[in-house]
């Protein structure tokens, strides 16, 4: 086969009436001539490295950040001799590991995709050639082969289908790998060569014109035209029906399918984008607070400078800054960054392996601390706050209500009974009305491999009507596209009706209905549709209008999610020419839907209404306390939906996102600028109740009151925006994100939701009955709502606390050591070295203090069960008290009255004063890094005492093992040790006893609220 690939014009041609008269760019195949060798292969490449730019490329990303840079720049100035102050290894070895670390966890990221790319390229297929079958990899299929692909087998290019060996041409995906929907879903074979077999595939004569590739899934556009022996030529229009996309999975039999696009031109490689890495807000802190540390070091390094010496030349002046900008560069603390990593990938773990929240999964480890700052929390509904488990409950015809009741449902059947032993009966409305529920729609009966009866659908309200549907004695015996068989059970009449499929027009968002005509038994046209109330009322005689809307106000009252049937006859005469532009229209390659759409909105004319069904969606166990928790814990939950505005108004009060005592402020249908203006108003100065606004308004106060309307709705206790788009949901989130500078995040679990959650700070998606596309967009996944109790109160708080407590002990180890080295200098003549040997300093941010510092991200202030019924705890701490300008400033001056205290006594106390003076600082120090670690955590356990154990027999061994290399062979003896002792309590006590006085004289309310806790944990037990 040959494929052209360049732009052609289809002008003179035979299609030349079927097509616009333009020039159309597309690609086209040849059938069964040579392929182009130059044609790309099918090879696929997530790798982000290879063998030679693993490193330069590596190191890049690396010094992309500006701290590696700047340690990098201090490791540089060791080699230039008049800037170096101390030993080598005291720059380079700490700059190595973290690089290394780096480095190996990338390598090993990107060995497990090139392992997973070859897996994948050299997976064998089929291809039928004149030959017949020939085996070949994956990573070698070329545009223009035809593939046989069997049941179970991933799709290894985009293919289209030329036959199945279904006798209809139906081949049943799994997509759930593509987009995440986990329903089966129902392709067919082009008509021209679905009868083929393998030898006429093989040796037909023709073309395949289509589009140039793009990212959107659910479009595609072509023409097949077949040329006979006798000259003649046939066509076929192709869409999304007749394409399986790579790396879906063929669910049942096997296929032939010609490969149009492969490798790189694959839908999933062209969707298959970056993802973007998000910033938690923790880590946007501890940034700002080194940066004050660096801005912290200039200004003392320049101090130190004016007071060394008086000013030389400027060479000097510059040098001698240079050299103090060095020896007080332990302000910032390179081992920062490891250990936050360190403490991220364990935070996630925990989260991973908590029983509690089973399939809970931290896909973004980066932002755990994220979850224990969460302002505002947006939230889908159907799917999120409810089952997606559809029950029928109840439904309307013209002028009766029935529900599920016993006498209800007896009535149903007799009127049945009455219609169909009666046929010639003019009102035969609840025959067509079940006929319609029996019929119109895309379910597709399965039996499985036991023979049990089961349902293939892309929406489980579908399920729920059709179930209803056979309750009732209308059964679905067989579907294919080409007829629907229906038996109907109605006491002693046993009826078979086949009804012949005509045309079938699909449900979209867009559209928001879909509709089917049929042929049935007696040779009349039926056209069916069902879809919402907001476009079918548009559809049907002005009488009805206010009858749907008031009773789909009604249904959705009880939070019953709606449909409206209607139906409408035609004659052949009439269908025939109607199917005749129709055809015409299929055939189209340009503007081939507005021209399809078009011709639907004509059959849709004269149509007669219905009824409406109702159907109900129970809440999730445990939302309304979850709900309830939240807003304890000071998170503002929004509640996001595309259903109807009575609706959403039901689960926001059986959610209790609406308390008893508030009341709903309406903004329905506001579209112009007095009228919003007048809601705002109304708006600002009720702002103790509930916002619901629909889609229509919500654009409207989006274009020219943004900022005014993002602030009152701010000020709600909880917003409600319904008839809400994708689009809309993504657009709310980075509103909010921008007018409040707090954390946001969002929760969802359908294919509508991932804008949502990419856009907000903490993306959470819920693995449901819509599939896994939310939850493989997101953050973090759960399998319920009542997960985000323990996932936000108890993870997301501790994850925050602890690595706040973290960064701030070591930011207070690189001020501590920071200080001595300063006071050293300025007492003794400003000299320009290091106090420390290079093996000390090397140690002192490792293997010396590292294990205390390591158990603060095991520490808890409180218990599971108390954390979680106490959500004011999350509350407390939500801004960000823990850590910021405040904190650094107190952590400051602990280093440096600490600093004072071990360098002044120990120059003071302690005899040769100078020759033991590095050991004395240094056993101070490492000893004072201890005492503080036990003193400011919350709780002590068993591993903590004994990190704090391991690490003071680590230190003694050292000084006992190489005393010669750290040069304290003649220091160390038992005064040396009580005098360090002495030092130690002079240095810690005087801040643990101030620590105390002020919790119990000027308590913090996080610490007010912790001794209430502690009461009522006391008077409970």
């Amino acid at each position: 086969m040959k494929i052209e690939e360049e732009g052609i014009s289809l002008k003179g041609t035979v299609l030349d009436p079927l097509i616009e008269k333009q020039e159309i760019k597309q690609r086209e195949i040849i059938l069964n001539q040579m392929i182009s060798k130059r044609k790309a292969c099918n090879e696929i490449n997530n790798s982000k490295y290879s063998i030679f730019t693993f490193f330069p490329l590596v190191l890049f990303y690396q010094f992309q950040h500006f701290f590696n840079l700047y340690f990098l720049g201090l490791t540089i100035t060791q080699f230039i001799p008049a800037l170096k102050v101390g030993f080598i290894i005291n720059y380079v070895g700490p700059l190595s590991i973290v690089l290394c670390l780096s480095m190996c966890k990338e390598a090993y990221d990107d060995i497990l995709r090139h392992s997973r790319d070859r897996q994948i390229n050299k997976q064998l297929y089929q291809i039928l050639t004149i030959e017949g079958l020939m085996n070949k990899k994956s990573g070698n299929l070329q545009v223009g082969q035809i593939v046989q692909v069997n049941k179970d087998e991933r799709i290894p290019a985009d293919l289209l289908i030329l036959k199945t060996d279904d006798k209809d041409g139906n081949a049943f995906i799994r997509t759930d790998q593509l987009d995440g929907e986990t329903d089966w879903k129902l392709r067919k074979s082009l008509k021209l060569t679905q009868n083929m077999d393998e030898n006429q595939l093989t040796q037909a004569s023709g073309v395949i014109q289509f589009e140039q590739p793009h990212q959107n899934i659910n479009v595609f556009k072509g023409l097949l035209q077949i040329n006979e022996i006798d000259g003649n030529q046939l066509r076929e229009s192709t869409s999304i029906e007749n394409i399986i996309w790579a790396n879906s999975v063929l669910a049942v039999g096997q296929i032939y399918g010609i490969v149009i696009y492969n490798g790189q031109e694959s839908k999933m490689m062209m969707n298959q984008k970056k993802s973007q890495t998000k910033k938690g807000i923790f880590d946007i802190e501890v940034d700002r607070l080194s940066k004050l540390s660096f801005f912290i070091m200039i200004i003392l390094a320049a101090i130190i400078t004016l007071f060394s010496s008086p000013p030389r030349d400027f060479t000097y002046v510059i040098q001698m800054y240079m050299r103090y900008l060095i020896l007080v560069s332990n302000i910032i603390p390179i081992s920062m960054r490891v250990n936050l990593e360190f403490a991220k990938i364990v935070y996630s773990i925990r989260i991973n392996r908590d029983p509690n929240i089973d399939g809970t999964i931290s896909r973004n480890s980066n932002i755990p601390e994220s979850l224990g700052r969460i302002s505002y929390l947006l939230s889908d509904k159907t799917g999120t706050l409810t089952q997606n488990d559809m029950v029928f409950k109840r439904f309307s015809l013209e002028n009766e209500k029935y529900t599920l009741e016993q006498d209800d449902l007896q009535k149903v059947k007799q009127i049945l009974y009455d219609q169909f032993k009666n046929p010639s009966k003019k009102n035969g409305k609840m025959r067509e009305f079940f006929t319609c529920l029996s019929v119109c729609h895309s379910v597709t009966p399965v039996d499985d491999e036991y023979g049990n009866r089961t349902y293939q659908a892309q929406s489980p309200d579908e399920i729920a009507l059709i179930k209803f549907a056979a309750q009732q004695g209308f059964y679905i015996s067989q579907r294919n596209d080409k007829e629907i068989i229906i038996h109907i059970d109605q006491n002693e009449l046993k009826i078979k009706e086949r009804y012949q499929i005509l045309n079938c027009f699909p449900f979209s968002s867009e559209n928001k209905r879909m509709g089917i005509v049929l042929k049935n038994n007696q040779n009349q046209i039926h056209f069916y549709v069902k879809g919402a109330d907001v476009v079918l009322k548009q559809l049907l005689p002005e009488q009805y209008q206010n009858y749907i809307d008031e009773e789909t106000e009604n249904l959705a009252r009880v939070g019953l999610r709606t449909l409206v049937l209607a139906h409408r006859i035609l004659t052949q005469k009439e269908y025939d020419e109607w199917n005749k532009q129709y055809i015409k229209a299929t055939q189209l390659i340009d503007n081939r839907e507005s021209k399809i759409q078009n011709m639907i909105e004509q059959l849709e004319r004269q149509l007669e209404f219905l009824g409406i069904t109702g159907v109900e969606d129970k809440l999730q166990d445990d939302v309304s306390h979850t709900i309830e928790n939240l807003k304890n814990a000071g998170i503002n939950v929004w509640m996001l939906t595309g259903d109807k505005m009575e609706t959403a108004i039901c689960v926001a009060i059986l959610s209790g996102l609406k308390h008893q005592s508030q009341n709903f402020i309406k903004m329905k249908d506001v579209i112009d600028e007095i009228q919003m203006s007048l809601v705002l108003q109304n708006l600002e100065a009720n702002s103790n109740n509930v916002l619901i606004i629909d889609g229509i308004s919500l654009q409207e106060a989006l274009n020219g009151f943004e900022e005014k309307f993002m602030k009152a709705a701010m000020n709600c206790p909880s917003v409600i925006c319904c008839r809400c788009s994708p689009t809309q949901k993504a657009i709310i989130t980075e509103l909010l994100k921008k007018y409040s500078g707090l954390v946001v995040a969002a929760v969802g679990d359908g294919g509508n939701d991932v804008g949502m959650i990419q856009s907000s700070d903490v993306g959470i998606g819920i693995e449901g009955k819509e599939g896994k596309q939310a939850a493989l967009a997101s953050d973090f996944s759960i399998l319920r709502f009542s997960s985000l109790n323990l996932l936000l109160l108890w993870h997301g708080r501790l994850s925050y606390k602890r690595s706040s407590l973290l960064s701030q002990f070591i930011i207070h180890r690189g001020l501590l050591i920071a200080t001595v080295q300063t006071i050293f200098m300025f007492l003794f003549y400003f000299l320009s070295i290091s106090l420390f040997s290079g093996f000390l300093m090397f140690g002192y941010s490792t293997i010396f203090t590292m294990f205390p510092v390591f158990c603060i991200i095991y520490d808890e202030d409180v218990k599971q069960d108390l954390a979680l019924r106490f959500p004011p705890l999350y509350k407390s701490i939500q801004q960000g008290r823990l850590l910021n300008t405040k904190t650094f400033l107190i952590w400051l001056w602990k280093a440096v009255f600490q600093g004072f205290i071990i360098m002044i006594c120990s120059i003071l106390l302690i005899k040769q004063a100078f020759l033991r003076l590095e050991t004395t600082v240094f056993t101070c120090l490492i000893f004072t890094q201890y005492a503080m670690t036990l003193t400011e955590l919350e709780s002590l356990h068993i591993f903590m005492i004994l990190a704090n154990l391991l690490s003071v027999l680590i230190y003694l061994m050292t000084l006992l093992l190489f005393p010669q290399q750290l040069l304290v062979q003649d220091t160390i003896d038992v005064p040396f040790f009580g005098w360090v002792f002495l030092i130690l309590l002079m240095s810690w006590l005087p801040l643990y006893v101030l620590r105390r006085i002020q919790k119990l004289v000027d308590p913090s309310d996080h610490e007010k609220l912790m001794d209430q806790v502690q009461r009522e944990t006391i008077n409970t037990n």
